[in-house]
């Protein structure tokens, strides 16, 4: 009797996990699982090797907070994985390993200058290299003590000409300092200009106010002496101002008055 073969089929792999998998509400860091009670309160030289998730044990000393007296001692300090100087300071050319084609005690203005002449020369000499045949078999380059071949004319002045722009940009951030400056000190004077400007016009809307007003006065004083004259002994049938006129004169005076309140709206 021959026994049949197994017929049992092989268990479904489970899918692989997905390395992108993200979520809404991450998780917090896993650093946070140092900072217990129980960690935080042995000495600085206590092996802590209990905690979930950290591949090796580390003293307690590490959980205590940086010291700013070594920050400020140091003059720098490191955030995920740069170092930062407390102090903000510009590094030299020497400093970035840059050779530098200025001198420092010299005008900044005048370098640039400078520079600025150089680079022009330097791009027609590379356009004059450009136009040189290439060395052909027949006459070869010559090459250096070390067997290696020289860099070719138009590769030197394109290096040179990428050094001058380094330089002038370096130059141009030092500049930084004095553009902030004078930007400051043109706005303070736009400032300064606007409030003259606008204490000038309010005076003189306030002179155009003043001399209505002295008008409307003398025009008042005029209406009502016209209105109710004194009588004159020497002239007992003086004329008495109309109705009609002095209903003029009112209307006169209410019209500036409209004027004036449509002025300073």
């Amino acid at each position: 009797m021959s026994s049949s073969p197994s017929t049992d089929s092989p268990a479904p792999q489970a899918a692989p996990a997905d390395e992108f998998d993200t979520s809404f509400f991450p998780a917090p860091s896993p650093f946070f699982a140092r900072y217990t009670s129980h960690n935080l309160s042995l000495p600085p030289d206590a092996l802590i090797s209990d905690v979930p998730g950290e591949p090796a044990p580390f003293l307690a000393k590490e959980l205590e907070p940086p010291n700013v007296d070594w920050i400020v001692q140091e003059g720098s300090y490191s955030v995920f994985g740069e170092t930062w100087p407390v102090e903000e300071k510009l590094p030299t050319l020497e400093e970035m390993g840059v050779q530098e084609m200025f001198d420092r005690n010299a005008d900044r203005k005048q370098s640039l200058q400078t520079l600025l002449r150089a680079v022009l020369l330097t791009y027609t000499q590379l356009l004059d290299s450009l136009l040189i045949p290439p060395p052909s078999l027949a006459h070869p380059r010559p090459t250096l003590p070390d067997g290696s071949a020289p860099p070719s004319e138009p590769g030197r002045l394109t290096e040179h000409v990428r050094l001058i722009a380094i330089n002038m940009h370096h130059l141009v951030n030092e500049l930084r300092p004095v553009q902030a400056r004078e930007t400051l000190k043109t706005m303070m004077q736009a400032q300064i200009d606007r409030r003259r400007a606008k204490t000038a016009a309010i005076k003189r809307k306030c002179a155009e106010i003043t001399s209505v007003l002295s008008t409307m006065h003398s025009d008042i004083l005029a209406a009502s002496s016209a209105a109710a004259p004194t009588p004159s002994p020497a002239s007992p049938s003086h004329d008495r101002a109309s109705p009609a006129q002095t209903e003029d004169k009112s209307t006169t005076i209410r019209g500036k008055l409209q004027a004036l309140i449509d002025s300073l709206e």
